[in-house]
């Protein structure tokens, strides 16, 4: 309740005093010079008394004075501190096996050194030694003296001797290129006739032949292996001789070179 309010309370509970009675003369004053202070104080009184009525209503209402309302939640933040792992124990130690005692040896005594018993040199006297008297020079023979051998003369180097010559080096067939050997055989049917009698007999046969060339494809040789018709045998040397001279062979390093082929004679 404020200051106010009781005040305005003791003010309507404390009775005011009664003025005395004012005579004619006074009487008379004041009703002519406080007629409207009177009344203003009244009013004024009255005013109060309404309002203080009107306050004490209010609080009986209101059952009493407003709850003061309660204050508000702090929150307060609080920092935690990470927690620290602690690291794990270390692994026990294995136990050791306890260690045997060392077996002293005891050491063996050293026999003291046997004393060497002196011996005194006894100096011996030397002998008396025979010393044969000097040979007697022989006298200088005097003669021709012997002229000195002459030194040897001193003897050239011998000339090496010239290596000896490589043997030959023949390639067969096996080691000639195939298109040189296809070459070959191409020439050699080409320059081939039917000998006329033989065709005529209606006689067949393979001959057989073996070429010696040159590195420059001369014809060195030629073995004829035969067919059991000398016509045709002799058809087939012909057929050769004509051929010849083959394309010059590739470096392979052969002096000569053996190339085996056959001619075969059919009638169709």
């Amino acid at each position: 309740m404020s200051t106010a309010t009781l005040s305005l309370q003791e003010n309507a509970r404390v009775p005011r005093p009664v003025p005395p009675p004012l005579t004619g003369g006074a009487l008379a004053g004041v009703s002519a010079g406080t007629d409207g202070g009177w009344l203003r104080g009244r009013g004024v009184a009255g005013s109060a008394a309404v309002h203080g009525a009107v306050l004490l209503a209010v609080l009986a209402l209101s059952g009493g004075p407003a709850d003061t309302p309660a204050p508000a939640p702090v929150v307060e933040l609080i920092r935690l501190q990470p927690e620290v792992l602690k690291p794990p124990p270390p692994p026990p130690e294995p136990e050791r096996e306890p260690e045997q005692p060392k077996q002293l040896t005891a050491a063996r005594p050293v026999p003291a050194p046997v004393p060497v018993p002196k011996t005194v040199a006894v100096a011996a006297e030397a002998a008396e030694t025979y010393t044969p008297p000097p040979a007697p020079q022989q006298a200088a023979s005097i003669g021709p003296v012997a002229p000195p051998a002459p030194s040897p003369v001193a003897q050239a180097p011998a000339t090496p001797e010239p290596p000896p010559p490589a043997a030959p080096k023949q390639i067969a067939t096996e080691g000639i290129p195939t298109d040189y050997v296809n070459q070959v055989y191409a020439r050699i049917n080409g320059s081939t006739e039917y000998p006329r009698e033989a065709k005529m007999r209606r006689q067949q046969g393979k001959v057989g032949y073996r070429l010696t060339l040159s590195p420059q494809g001369a014809l060195l040789g030629v073995e004829i292996q035969t067919s059991g018709n000398d016509v045709l045998d002799e058809a087939a040397r012909e057929a050769i001789g004509r051929a010849a001279p083959f394309p010059k062979l590739p470096d392979l390093g052969g002096s000569s070179y053996l190339l085996a082929g056959n001619i075969f004679f059919r009638i169709n």
